[in-house]
């Protein structure tokens, strides 16, 4: 006896922990959301390089696009050109598109669409960088580096700071940083100034362009530096040498490369446009699944057929139900015929909705049995006497479908939803118990069935659980184990404690 209840609890706990863990690593690890109708913000961007071919002449174009920028991830990227081959190429740090085409003429236009989502992941992906040699400055330059690097060596401890104090004195517009900036204190100009004195500082540096994500239509670059410290590269913005990437700032390309090459074509226009679209998290959710090969994903509900989809939504919601019968047959202590009837009858009233249901539910009921009262009479064998009950049960819904058509209620068109076999039992046990306990047992029986049906339907009907048992079908392992639990009880019901309350008086 000991060694069954070891077994029991020890698979209780095995399948709580085993759904709650594939539950927990389905939602944080893959994403997929806890509700349907949860967004994640995410924006598309697209880039066009327009031109025009020269005649009989190959066409190669190329332009940067982001490759793994911090703060976002891609979702799904677009190549759109007219006849064209496309290729993508590391270069250093960024990723190229390359366009390519024998033959063309007039006007071109090259398309690169991409849907980036906001993740928090905000770690620069670089590789370690190789210094290169630098190469000599002018006399009066190095003389105005070496004193602007004085004075950011006097008051920093670091590498990082180092660098922030670099961009503050570069920032005061005096003698020494006019002379390495100019006139014009530009994001470019500030940047390459800087990057001109931690290079002298054996610092590695770089300009990052960058797209504000704005709701604008129009994109414009925004410069920041990239600066690698000896353990990780750090964003520092060139006027205020913040330190750290604003979260809608999406990289594009890194150092001053140009932003696209052409050959075979005169009059280039490179342009950029973005707009924000907002997408569902569990789309996101199954395109990442996708793009990383998840296993757990890919062996999911989420990847049948639409069709098939829809099925499992109301399958998946039936153990749901049951749950509900467990609690109010063995703790509350309802009376139904059977404990999957009022699932059963749920389940239809899922197509005629509550009233109706109850309507036709208790008009076939009420019919049938004085059908049954009627084959009583003629002394019927077992069997014979449930087909003659089946079909006399198929007969009353055709002529409710038929009279309900006839009258424009489509309501009760939908009475051929109801399970037939179940009506059938149902008109059965309801007489049996009649002829055995009395009416009064037979009529508590019937409501008590048509009121567990009534809260199965509202448990099962509920939007959130409907997902979130479809979403994470795992969640059934700790409702089974809740199930097997609750079968342990053996005390007493709470309509049995109101049933003996007199008796507790009376003592």
């Amino acid at each position: 006896m000991k060694s069954n209840k070891r077994h029991l609890y020890g698979l209780i706990i095995t399948l709580f922990l085993v759904g709650t863990s594939l539950f927990l690593y389905r939602h944080f690890i893959l994403d997929v959301p806890l509700t349907n109708s949860e967004s994640v913000n995410s924006w598309m961007v697209e880039s066009n390089l327009r031109f025009i071919a020269e005649k009989n002449k190959p066409v190669k174009a190329s332009f940067s696009i982001p490759y793994m920028p911090p703060n976002f991830a891609i979702l799904d990227e677009y190549f759109i050109s007219h006849n064209y081959g496309v290729t993508t190429s590391l270069s250093g740090y960024n990723r190229r598109a390359v366009w390519s085409l024998r033959h063309s003429a007039g006007h071109q236009s090259l398309y690169y669409r991409a849907i980036f989502r906001e993740t928090d992941n905000n770690e620069a992906l670089l590789p370690k960088p190789h210094f290169a040699k630098t190469l000599p400055l002018a006399e009066n330059v190095k003389t105005a580096v070496d004193t602007i690097s004085g004075q950011a060596h006097e008051s920093s401890a670091d590498i990082q700071t180092f660098a922030q104090s670099t961009f503050k004195e570069l920032n005061k517009r005096d003698g020494n940083a006019k002379l390495l900036v100019g006139n014009d204190f530009s994001d470019a100009n500030i940047i390459a100034a800087a990057i001109t004195v931690l290079n002298q500082a054996k610092i590695v540096g770089m300009a990052v362009h960058c797209i504000h994500l704005t709701p604008k239509n129009k994109a414009d670059f925004k410069l920041f530096a990239a600066i690698y410290t000896g353990k990780e590269w750090i964003y520092i913005n060139p006027h205020s040498g913040v330190i750290g990437l604003p979260h809608d700032y999406l990289v594009w390309q890194y150092g001053n490369d140009p932003m696209f090459n052409l050959t075979g074509g005169k009059k280039p226009q490179f342009s950029l446009t973005l707009s924000p679209t907002p997408m569902n998290a569990l789309s996101i959710a199954k395109m990442r699944g996708i793009q990383t090969n998840s296993q757990l994903l890919r062996f999911s509900l989420l990847q049948l057929p639409i069709e098939m989809q829809e099925t499992f939504k109301i399958l998946l919601t039936v153990p749901i139900g049951a749950f509900i019968i467990l609690l109010l047959r063995n703790f509350i202590g309802l009376s139904t015929f059977g404990t999957f009837m009022p699932v059963l009858i749920a389940l239809a009233f899922r197509e005629t909705h509550v009233m109706w249901g109850i309507f036709l539910f208790s008009s076939i009921v009420l019919f049938g049995l004085l059908a049954r009262f009627y084959l009583d009479q003629l002394r019927l064998l077992l069997v014979p006497r449930l087909a003659a009950i089946l079909t006399v049960v198929i007969l009353l819904m055709i002529a409710i479908s038929i009279l309900s058509q006839n009258l424009g209620l489509d309501s009760g068109v939908s009475v051929a939803l109801f399970p037939m076999v179940i009506l059938t039992m149902t008109i059965e046990r309801m007489c049996i118990t009649w002829d055995e306990r009395g009416p009064y047992e037979a009529m508590k029986s019937g409501v008590g069935s048509m009121l567990a049906a009534v809260i199965a339907f509202t448990a099962m009907s509920y939007a959130p659980m409907q997902y979130l048992i479809f979403a994470f079908p795992e969640l059934l392992l700790p409702l089974l184990a809740i199930i097997l639990w609750f079968g342990q009880y053996r005390g007493y019901r709470l309509m049995e404690l109101f049933r003996f309350n007199a008796l507790a008086g009376a003592n």
